[in-house]
């Protein structure tokens, strides 16, 4: 019950979502050509316990100044509203990031120029089958600022962070892991800028990438009619990850309690969950205008946040909100791995 409440508390923190990273990002890595998947673009490898293992990576500057920049160490989490990320310098290695021997380290690159650098990793002598997913990436951050307005013409500036990076995917024994999930956790509702949101979040406490099918059917308690439906897919939950669906809606819901009815399908295996959500009443709701309970509302999904001045200000609680979600699913996760391994075979 603990462990349930620090995660419905975490879902209220991160509900409104954080800024991801800006694009433009100047610096360009990749891995060895011969051994790099053409498909995927990342190194991917059987593991075995105990082995150590040298990764390259080159990294080019095609811009006409040097660049300075940290490179280092990074688990792969899912991005807010969908897609592949990874964590920043500062947070934790709560994954195979923690297995690198190398520490992180600042680089320059030179205008036009091209450097290789190898980076070492030794795999741990106990390791629970699944599939583990780090990133060698690149951190720039310095001195890059835009302008922002948002739709009332207000105007603040935002620090920019560039990252970029080349994943690497470590596969022990995935015939015998804990199939891919994607369990529904919490549904929040949320108002922006005069704009109405509903985010749903997943959980996989599986031992592999779970890329599931969703369906959102929302209606008031009291009123058998649904009022909202959406329907979507994932394609980047890493194991013992947190996604986040974040749809913006046509219009606001009316205050009141609501139940959001979530079913996903990962591979034929359907997990289904009723979320309970509050849509909080406020004087500015009538000037909105609200949906009535027997009407569909058709969504359209969000991919990045709205930009808000307020944003630029919490963005590092919001991130560190997400992040304690990851950690509580990997302890839960190791916890229960420790527990089957426990029992007589």
């Amino acid at each position: 019950m603990r462990i349930r409440l620090l995660l419905l508390a975490t879902v209220f923190w991160v509900g409104t979502g954080f800024s991801a990273p800006a694009k433009g990002q100047q610096l360009i890595v990749s891995g060895d050509p011969e051994h790099v998947h053409p498909q995927l673009g990342a190194y991917v490898e059987e593991i075995v316990p105990g082995e150590e293992r040298e990764y390259a990576v080159e990294v080019s500057n095609p811009t006409e100044k040097d660049i300075t920049a940290l490179l280092y160490m990074a688990d792969a989490i899912p991005a807010l509203g969908g897609g592949m990320d990874f964590t920043l310098p500062n947070d934790p290695d709560l994954s195979s990031a923690a297995w690198y021997t190398t520490p992180d380290r600042p680089i320059t690159v030179r205008a036009g120029e091209t450097e290789r650098f190898t980076v070492n990793m030794r795999i741990p002598d106990s390791v629970q089958p699944g599939q583990y997913v780090s990133v060698i990436g690149v951190y720039d951050d310095q001195d890059h600022t835009v302008e922002v307005s948002d739709d009332t013409q207000a105007r603040f500036v935002t620090h920019v962070v560039r990252k970029t990076g080349l994943q690497v995917v470590l596969n022990f024994k995935l015939d015998e892991a804990k199939p891919p999930q994607a369990v529904p956790h919490a549904a929040v509702y949320a108002k922006e800028n005069e704009k109405a949101f509903l985010s749903i979040l997943l959980m996989n406490e599986g031992g592999s990438l779970s890329k599931p099918e969703m369906t959102v059917e929302v209606k008031r308690q009291d009123e058998g009619k649904p009022v909202l439906e959406l329907k979507t897919r994932f394609d980047s939950i890493y194991a013992g990850t947190v996604a986040q669906y974040r749809a913006e809606l046509s219009r606001p819901l009316a205050p009141g309690a609501y139940l959001a009815e979530v079913i996903t399908n990962v591979n034929g295996q359907m997990e289904q969950k009723v979320l309970p959500f509050e849509v909080a009443g406020e004087e500015e709701s009538t000037r909105w205008g609200t949906a009535s309970s027997g009407e569909v509302i058709q969504v359209a999904e969000d991919g990045s946040p709205l930009p808000a001045p307020w944003l630029g200000l919490h963005r590092i609680y919001l991130y560190a909100g997400l992040l304690l979600l990851i950690v509580i699913v990997t302890w839960r996760r190791k916890r229960a791995d420790k527990r089957r391994s426990r029992e007589p075979r």
